[in-house]
Order: structure tokens, then sequence, then C-alpha cells
């Protein structure tokens, strides 16, 4: 039943503008991973609140590795109430003892902004995974014609094989370079969320469906990169 009403939370989205809100920091040089992960525990007391609620994944692969991902725990947002969670997630109240600062905490990016692609996602199922798999690549200015027409191919033949792959698309709205398209799979199990024999199988018919489609990415797309992340209910409000 909890999945049938997330995905009908998300249907319902898909139809107005929608956003995902996070922020990626890491443990500055010199700091105890121990002390930084007590402090964002003790910060977290800031966040409990229905608008404010935090959800925290950590990064165990890849560039970004042992770096922590926060977002709103209501994970997608739309348009009307992003003014509100942003203003709750950032004005919130101080609480004691709360040494969860520039002092310790390394900010990557700042607060970004993806915007909600439901067009370019596949039977997106949306709720707090034990892991996530987000694929990102930045896609050349003149280049998202193509790219997209690839990714709905690609979905296209996901339908005909009866796959049961899921994931949502977004598309970088600030805070990050323009024409980021991430793609984000969530996982009960580490071994499902390595799994790529569906996504081979998908590269295979794409060869025959379009042979010269390799080229056409080549021109359009460049620095793909995919990561996995754990989810810390342990540094969540939960």
């Amino acid at each position: 039943m909890k999945n049938i009403l997330l995905m009908l939370v998300f249907s319902t989205l898909a139809f107005s503008q929608t956003y995902n809100m996070q922020i990626q920091i890491g443990v500055k040089d010199g700091v105890r991973v121990a002390d930084f992960e007590k402090a964002m525990m003790q910060h977290n007391k800031a966040h409990a609140t229905d608008l404010g609620a935090a959800t925290t994944y950590q990064i165990i692969n890849g560039p970004d590795a042992g770096d922590y991902i926060r977002m709103p725990k209501s994970i997608f947002t739309s348009a009307d109430m992003i003014d509100a969670v942003y203003n709750e997630w950032e004005n919130h109240e101080p609480v004691p003892y709360d040494k969860f600062d520039g002092k310790m905490v390394e900010g990557r990016n700042g607060t970004v902004f993806y915007t909600l692609r439901p067009d370019l996602s596949y039977n997106p199922q949306v709720k707090t995974w034990k892991y996530l798999r987000q694929s990102k690549w930045n896609v050349r200015q003149g280049g998202q014609s193509s790219a997209e027409s690839i990714f709905k191919l690609a979905n296209e033949i996901r339908d005909e094989l009866g796959s049961d792959e899921h994931f949502v698309c977004m598309v970088s709205n600030t805070g990050q370079p323009f024409n980021e398209y991430v793609f984000v799979s969530g996982h009960d199990t580490l071994s499902e969320a390595l799994d790529q024999s569906a996504f081979l199988t998908l590269l295979g018919e794409m060869s025959k469906r379009m042979p010269d489609w390799e080229s056409t990415w080549g021109q359009s797309a460049w620095n793909g990169i995919s990561q996995v992340s754990v989810h810390r209910a342990d540094l969540s409000n939960e």
C-alpha cells in the first residue's frame, strides 16, 4: 500500500514543476568522522519538523566516496511548496550545542536544485531506499535533443523487453553545470545496486535498433559517472 501511495504522489507531482533539493558535504581535514557524525545528529534536532526533516545518504564509491548527501525527507517538492521547504531547511531555530558548521563541514556546491523529468523517468518508485545508484552525464549545449532521443528510445526498448528497472530522471536547475542529467535508482541490497545485467541487455538492443547511437551519444554528452550511496538512518530524521 505504501508503494502505491508513493506512486500516486509521484504521478501528481509529474503534472507540475517539481524539484529535488540536495546538498553534498564532506568532513574537513583534521576533523574526526565520529565527531562530525555526532555533530550532525545533534544538528538534526533542528530539522525535526514536517517540512524540515532531513534524509542523509553516504557515497560509498567513486571520486566522492565518503561524502554525505542530504535532502529533505520528502525527496521531491512541488513548485508551490519549494519556498516553504527551503525556508524550513535553511532558517530553522538553533539547537543547543550545535557544532555542525563551517569549522567541520566541507561544503561542495551549496544547495543544488534539480528539476524532475517524468518524461525521461522509467517505472519510478519513490521511497527511502537502502541504496541509491546515481548515474550522471553532462550534455552539451545544443545536444539535448539528440541525448534525450537516446534516453527515450532506451525506455521504449525497456517497455518492449518488459524490464523491471526503475529510475527517476532529473536535470540540473541551479548549483551544478547546466544540462547535467541524473538518473537515480533505488535498491534494497548492494548487489541489486551493482547489478548491470539489465543495462547491458539494453545496450545490445540499442545497437540493433540504432547502430550509430554511440557516435550520436559521443557528440552530445561527456563526463559520465555512476556512484552508489547508502542510507544513513542514524543521520536522518526518521
